[in-house]
């Protein structure tokens, strides 16, 4: 008798059932997406593509948790869906109604022991119902408590169904164009790589502690402390803090709390997590983002996190910088040491696209530009060439858009890359870009001086056979070699006095001696 934890139980029952479900969307898909490649950059919005992308989302919602989470994945995704899709896409939010509290009852006392010997009180009411989890309030040593729970079977439904869209996958390898096909499968492959994360608890009371630890150190925010002593991988107990939704702008208004600086506050705390720290909250739709009657920000769910490196980090700074001076020169190489442009693509064709793009912001400056323009921008580049978008460029991506739809509820004027310019100079991103492309200059001018001083032996032999013979004929002229000798020495006086001015000085140098050399 197979068991009931086992994953590949009903699967051919549930592959049916996606497939039913799925084809006819996939099918529309294909069909604009292909179109939306065949048309220019400044195609009208397309409604039928927008109600296709609608029925996708209705369809992925019906096919439960999996699905819901692997849509919100795809919303970040400009290389895969055309833009009307990506923002019916950028809509699929949790919005599951819980599940029994009898079911989530079992969870919690396998967990942590009957409910009444660990909690004082113990609402049976969720609070909030997600695609993973639900939230219950109660009472823990007279402090109230907020107690995340998974939801029932969590575990292997998403088993269940990962293997399902493995093999369908599998099905359309020979439907769809290659470079589809692969992208597709990277992102699948990524989501099966994280997914669990989002279920483990330990693993978000640990995101949650390193970034709250972060903020605190700056931002006037809270971030509700784990309880980690009845918090374990399915349940995590941490503090309540009463707060308004903060998209309820009428709750706001009541207490007095100002839009345009919330909005701006907001945006600051995000954009400093991506910036200067080593991880950053990745999902900051409304429903995890609450306002203190003082106007402080809460913050909830470290499920979805990411991180950058430091060259990932300036990367990202170089892209702004180009964006902001609308250098198509320096938004391809930032693209391409973000790792997001195939080094194979047409560098010329990709520049014109850019160009191109860029005159849809109707003469403004990029500083007016808000961050949904620069997406349009990115949407159109990215449909159209080869692109690979990393990780965590991906959630960058999902990051930026939802904070940016976020901060223009609350102030319709808001602009993002105007914030944005001011956060770099103020915090001296911008500064500390540019010592690092400086020292970057400096490392290859240190490496192509090296490869040059290995053949200096060998011009210096070919000056002295040169000079042999002239010598006999004049000697009131410097030797090569002398005059060598005289660059060398200077170069390493000035190095004991600033490393850049010596490399410079050195190329200088080199550039003499080569004139020199030609004059021979």
């Amino acid at each position: 008798m197979p068991d009931s934890n086992d994953p590949f139980k009903g699967l051919r029952r549930q592959e049916l059932r996606v497939f039913l479900k799925l084809a006819p969307i996939i099918r529309r898909y294909l069909k604009d997406r292909r179109r939306a490649r065949e048309e220019n950059e400044e195609a009208a919005w397309s409604t039928m593509r927008e109600r296709n992308g609608q029925r996708a989302v209705e369809t992925f919602f019906s096919l439960g948790p999996t699905f819901i989470k692997l849509g919100q994945v795809l919303s970040a995704r400009p290389d895969l869906l055309p833009k009307e899709y990506i923002a019916s896409f950028e809509q699929l939010q949790d919005r599951v109604p819980p599940a029994p509290f009898s079911h989530a009852k079992e969870i919690i006392e396998r967990n942590l022991g009957k409910i009444d010997d660990v909690f004082e009180e113990f609402n049976e009411e969720a609070i909030s119902g997600a695609s993973l989890g639900q939230v219950y309030l109660a009472k823990y040593k007279g402090q109230n408590v907020a107690v995340k729970v998974n939801r029932p079977r969590i575990e292997f439904i998403l088993k269940r169904d990962l293997e399902v869209i493995s093999r369908l996958l599998k099905l359309l390898r020979r439907r769809i164009e290659n470079f589809l096909y692969i992208s597709v499968s990277n992102v699948i492959i990524d989501f099966k790589g994280r997914i669990y994360d989002e279920i483990d608890y330990r693993k978000e009371a640990e995101n949650s502690n390193r970034i709250r630890e972060n903020l605190l150190k700056r931002e006037d925010a809270l971030i509700p402390r784990v309880i980690n002593e009845i918090s374990g991988k399915e349940v995590m107990v941490t503090e309540y803090i009463i707060g308004t939704k903060i998209t309820d702008i009428e709750g706001l208004k009541k207490n007095n709390v100002d839009m345009q600086d919330l909005a701006f506050r907001v945006d600051l705390a995000f954009m400093r997590m991506l910036l200067r720290d080593d991880i950053f909250h990745a999902d900051p739709h409304p429903g995890n983002i609450s306002v203190t009657p003082e106007g402080r920000i809460i913050l909830y769910d470290f499920g979805m996190v990411g991180n950058l490196d430091d060259e990932t980090r300036f990367s990202l700074l170089s892209l702004y910088d180009g964006l902001m001076k609308k250098d198509p020169e320096l938004i391809i190489d930032a693209l391409l040491s973000l790792n997001a442009l195939s080094p194979a693509a047409n560098r010329g064709v990709i520049r014109r696209s850019i160009e191109i793009a860029m005159t849809s912001l109707s003469g403004r400056s990029a500083n007016d530009a808000e961050i949904r323009e620069l997406m349009e921008i990115a949407n159109g580049v990215i449909f159209e060439f080869p692109f690979r978008l990393p990780r965590s460029l991906v959630l960058y991506m999902r990051m930026s858009s939802l904070l940016e739809g976020i901060c223009k509820t609350l102030d319709p004027e808001f602009k993002f890359v105007r914030v944005m310019r001011e956060l770099l100079y103020r915090e001296g991103l911008l500064d500390e870009l540019y010592r690092k492309q400086m020292s970057e200059f400096v490392k290859r001018a240190a490496v192509s001086i090296e490869k040059g001083l290995d053949v200096i032996p060998m011009l210096k032999r070919r000056l002295e056979d040169i000079e042999a013979p002239q010598q006999q004929k004049t000697s009131n002229k410097v030797p090569g070699s002398l005059f060598l000798g005289f660059i060398l020495l200077g170069s390493i006086y000035v190095m004991n006095l600033h490393p850049i001015i010596s490399y410079i000085v050195i190329v200088a140098d080199l550039i003499a001696f080569a004139v020199l050399m030609t004059r021979k």
